[in-house]
């Protein structure tokens, strides 16, 4: 039996880099630009793992806005989830977060020994 789910890649071209720092920041800035998204990781980072309708309610939102919500944060990595159940629990990817600043920390501060 054989595999159809790889992909082919056109000749004389390389395989796709993974994706960039730069382009893993962005997403998480976006993902960040929401003030209710916002409001979820600074709970998720002051109380950390909570279910979703534990988060929607201290949140102050619909179950159903938070899941729309959720799946913003899972995709930019800033959300772990892990089912026990029929229960998702959802906790803060705080190494993804803290590179993330750490590196964008660290390109600033180049920025201002060059100037």
């Amino acid at each position: 039996m054989t595999d159809t789910s790889t992909q082919s890649i056109p000749k004389g071209t390389t395989n796709p880099s993974p994706t960039s720092d730069t382009e893993q920041r962005a997403k998480l800035f976006a993902a960040l630009s929401d003030p209710t998204r916002l409001r979820i990781v600074e709970l998720l980072a002051t109380q950390g793992e909570l279910s979703g309708s534990e988060i929607a309610t201290q949140v102050g939102i619909s179950l159903a806005l938070f899941c729309h919500h959720s799946k913003t944060l899972a995709e930019a990595g800033l959300l772990q989830i892990r089912r026990e159940g029929q229960t998702k629990y959802n906790s803060l990817n705080q190494d993804l977060l803290l590179s993330c600043f750490s590196a964008f920390e660290g390109l600033c501060q180049a920025g201002r020994q060059e100037g």
